[in-house]
């Protein structure tokens, strides 16, 4: 087939959810189909190595960052969500009328709600929509955790993504997303597709993990894992602390905002902001944590630590994407005294550390692999194609 391929931003460097969802597709569907990548330009060119193992054409939209800001301050009383306001640009969606205009596509790919409006310019072509997962709901989440002020901003932005989501949902022939918890707050007709794993690039490692060494993972520039870095560094291990004195933090992920990287100051925590590989932190760790409060979505950065085999305490919200049992692939806990438990306990008995580690490992060569995750997505995107070609 021949796809185009509509994303908010191009896929590399791999630091955000999205951004490494859309490469690895990108990268599978890539040894089946004629792909043309449509993204806003990047700062610095991507090299032809990268560009040719997503796709076979990469066509970059550029826009002055300031248009893009002043269409959002300008569009504060409209009923888009800022966040599309921001991404879909009047250059990005002429080019992407352009394009279908003057060449022969099966299909749309829309990778998020956030380049949505495009589907306005591209009305003859089957449309696809990778949700990835419901924005709308992680804003909800995220306005629990705020201010007044910004409690009342986040539930607005809420309120106009979850009225857009049902209209795309309308309007797509076939949806995506990366959870069952988010397909049931956008409906039961979108399909749940898990992100993944390279468990190539993740491999298990048993062996020369350092002692009393805790990580916790994620791009500290979103707000659910500075959220949940912040809590943690604060409530959690001072308890786990005072029965093991020589556990430590390491916070790993780029972007970390202030208030993350003044936990620095906190005994036993390091904050390393970004880091060029994130396996060499996750095999040496002696446990992972997972303690989230918000947000939504695959947690992948739960599977690449358990593919690593570093064994992971969470929080129950990971159920949300995760197929794990407790005690069986990672520990749960519901609070802080439980996660504060849970982690000592996994810190003084190897034994289990093992048990579950090997555990996790095997769910996420069975479940969780990104070729699985991108078969599945063709033979629902061929579904599509097939189907409209039937009809007309």
């Amino acid at each position: 087939m021949k796809i185009l391929f509509v994303a908010p931003r191009f896929p590399d460097p791999l630091i955000q959810g999205d951004r490494l969802r859309a490469r690895q597709f990108l990268r599978v569907l890539r040894r089946w189909h004629e792909i043309t990548l449509v993204t806003p330009a990047t700062s610095e060119p991507p090299d032809a190595a990268t560009i040719a193992d997503m796709c076979d054409r990469w066509v970059p939209v550029h826009e002055p960052r300031w248009q893009a800001l002043w269409r959002v301050a300008s569009h504060s009383i409209g009923t888009l969500p800022l966040q599309t306001v921001l991404f879909s640009s009047p250059a990005l969606i002429r080019t992407v009328r352009d394009l279908a205009h003057h060449q022969p596509f099966d299909l749309l790919y829309l990778h998020t709600a956030r380049v949505a409006p495009v589907v306005d310019a591209v009305s003859a072509l089957p449309r696809a929509i990778d949700f990835i997962d419901a924005l709308s709901l992680n804003m909800y989440r995220r306005a629990r955790c705020q201010g007044s002020i910004t409690h009342w901003l986040f539930d607005i932005e809420a309120r106009r993504m979850s009225e857009y989501e049902q209209y795309l949902s309308e309007i797509c022939d076939v949806q995506f997303v990366s959870a069952n918890r988010d397909r049931a707050f956008l409906g039961p007709n979108v399909r749940v597709v898990n992100s993944g794993v390279d468990v190539a690039q993740f491999p298990y490692v048993e062996q020369g993990r350092l002692n009393d060494l805790i990580v916790l993972t994620g791009r500290m520039g979103y707000f659910p894992n500075a959220d949940a870095a912040v809590s943690f560094a604060s409530n959690v291990l001072p308890l786990v602390r005072r029965e093991v004195p020589a556990a430590r933090l390491q916070i790993v992920g780029a972007d970390p905002p202030q208030r993350v990287r003044a936990l620095a100051r906190l005994p036993g925590v390091e904050v390393t902001g970004y880091v060029p590989r994130i396996q060499d932190y996750l095999q040496r760790a002696t446990i992972a944590v997972a303690p989230l409060r918000s947000g939504s979505g695959f947690q992948t950065k739960v599977a690449e630590a358990m593919a690593s085999g570093a064994p992971v305490v969470a929080t129950p919200r990971i159920l949300d994407s995760l197929d794990v049992r407790h005690d069986e692939h990672v520990l749960l806990a519901h609070n802080d005294a439980e996660m504060a438990a849970q982690i000592v306990r996994l810190l003084r008995d190897a034994a289990l550390r093992r048990r579950l580690a090997r555990a996790a490992r095997t769910l996420v060569e069975q479940q969780y692999t990104w070729e699985r995750s991108a078969a599945a997505i063709n033979a629902h995107l061929v579904a599509v194609v097939e189907q409209g070609k039937k009809v007309s």
